[in-house]
């Protein structure tokens, strides 16, 4: 029997494309975006200490390489365990990877689907793979990788000692390899300035892209007022945070009242930086069931200042125009934008629920994903676009301090919504802001395609009661 037809030489043959496919996937990046798994996804992991996990990816030579990765709890209701500024979460979690908790990292540093042989320091006692999968095709490579998780009862190997993100309290200031990031102080809801790195600068230096951000809502009362508030009207305050090598968590709280109604709203929400992202799950509360209580023109919006007029940036949506009235007001079309999208754009992302902006331009790439909940969507609520093209020296005249509508407020892009579709009650929205010193249309891809990722845990069989390499 020749060799080429024995069952030695095909199994060593597909180990070796095995171990060859695994050298390709591990030079080509998985993706840039980050990678947050809830403890439910990976259950089988999720039953130890937080101080006893580390995470590692493997080399083509299959060695273990440590990778930074953060364990968030999140408490019995619902809520991050911040550990810095006000004892409000503190105290209320376990110290254990439970299922409703979080593991986050960088798709930069996820490897191949292949075991480790060796280990930098102390071997584990017992190891996880997590595997990174994507059902289409990954426009930045392979859609198959992996990652290890070692869990450890006694001695424990130090940490992966980079940061991908910093959080300067004293400066209201979070610092990444990609932007920073400035709060506006008097208002923790908004952004006083956005800087995004230059690429290859060493050191790094930022160029400024957004110079404020804005928040607006119009109530037009029927038989009653009409109440306009923004982000002055708005009190607020950073009460926690925890910082940690992949995001650093930051939870403000705020509070205001509509005196003509008497009403008082006392509210909070949590924001993540990451290396390339923000991610903010905005909470709203409506005190009045706009379906009912509101006329047409009701709204709110949030805006970007682009230093830059928007003609310069290639700017792509899934999301309709704003309708603007002569007052540059927002008005109510009557009609429900979901609906619309659905018999009319080609866009899947847009009939579920996903609605997108992405703004390229000389060297850098915003990219805004919206999410309104279930409920939004089942009642018609879908945000609208808004650009103006001016830029921000274009608008130095609008105080970004007065309540205005778009046209009147230092506004060049933004997104709207129609509040008369908005029950009683509260409501939650995602919004996530990507920022990229590059401009990478498959970047952009990978980031429209972040909910289609897929995350399992198993036992691998290089586990042992521990010992050296």
């Amino acid at each position: 029997m020749q060799l080429r037809d024995s069952k030695i030489f095909k199994i060593f043959l597909a180990v070796l494309c095995k171990f060859a496919f695994c050298q390709s996937a591990f030079a080509q990046k998985l993706h840039t975006a980050p990678i947050v798994i809830k403890g439910k996804s990976v259950s089988a992991i999720a039953r130890y200490p937080n101080d006893k996990y580390r995470l590692f990816r493997t080399t083509p030579s299959g060695a273990a390489e440590a990778i930074p990765f953060q364990i968030d709890e999140i408490n019995d209701d619902g809520d991050y365990v911040l550990d810095q500024g006000q004892d409000v979460t503190k105290n209320t979690g376990n110290g254990i990877f439970d299922v409703q908790d979080e593991l986050s990292f960088m798709g930069d540093d996820v490897g191949p689907a292949l075991e480790p042989t060796s280990w930098p320091s102390l071997k584990p006692n017992i190891v996880y793979e997590i595997s990174v999968t994507f059902p289409g095709t990954n426009p930045m490579g392979p859609n198959l990788g992996a990652v290890y998780v070692g869990i450890y009862f006694g001695a424990i190997p130090e940490l992966s000692p980079r940061n991908y993100v910093v959080f300067n309290r004293a400066q209201a200031l979070v610092h990444t390899s990609r932007y920073k990031y400035q709060f506006d102080s008097r208002n923790w809801l908004v952004a006083k300035s956005v800087e995004v790195a230059k690429a290859d600068t060493n050191p790094i230096e930022y160029e400024p892209v957004l110079d404020s951000t804005t928040f607006y809502m119009k109530g037009d009362l029927r038989y009653f007022i009409t109440v306009e508030v923004n982000h002055r009207s708005i009190d607020s305050e950073l009460e926690a945070w925890r910082s940690g090598p992949i995001r650093s968590l930051i939870r403000v709280s705020f509070f205001y009242k509509v005196l003509k109604l008497k009403i008082q709203l006392d509210m909070y929400t949590e924001i993540s930086f990451f290396s390339n992202a923000v991610y903010l799950p905005a909470i709203i509360y409506n005190p009045i069931d706009g379906r009912k209580s509101l006329n047409p023109g009701s709204s709110m919006y949030y805006g970007l200042s682009l230093r830059e007029n928007p003609q310069s940036f290639a700017v792509e949506t899934n999301m309709d125009p704003a309708p603007i009235d002569t007052s540059s007001q927002l008005l109510n079309s009557g009609r429900s934008f979901l609906n619309k999208f659905m018999g009319k754009t080609q866009d899947k992302k847009a009939s579920q629920g996903l609605y997108w902006l992405s703004a390229q331009g000389k060297g850098k790439s915003i990219y805004l994903e919206i999410t309104p909940s279930s409920a939004l969507q089942q009642e018609g609520v879908a945000p609208t676009i808004y650009k103006e093209d001016v830029s921000a020296a274009d608008m130095k005249n609008r105080s970004n301090d007065d309540v205005s509508p778009l046209g009147k407020s230092p506004v060049n892009l933004g997104v709207a919504f129609d509040i008369t579709r908005f029950a009683e009650g509260e409501h939650v929205m995602g919004f996530r802001l990507f920022f990229e010193n590059v401009v990478a249309p498959e970047r952009l891809s990978v980031f429209k395609s972040l909910g289609d990722w897929r995350y399992s845990a198993r036992r691998v069989q290089n586990s042992s009661s521990g010992g050296k390499k």
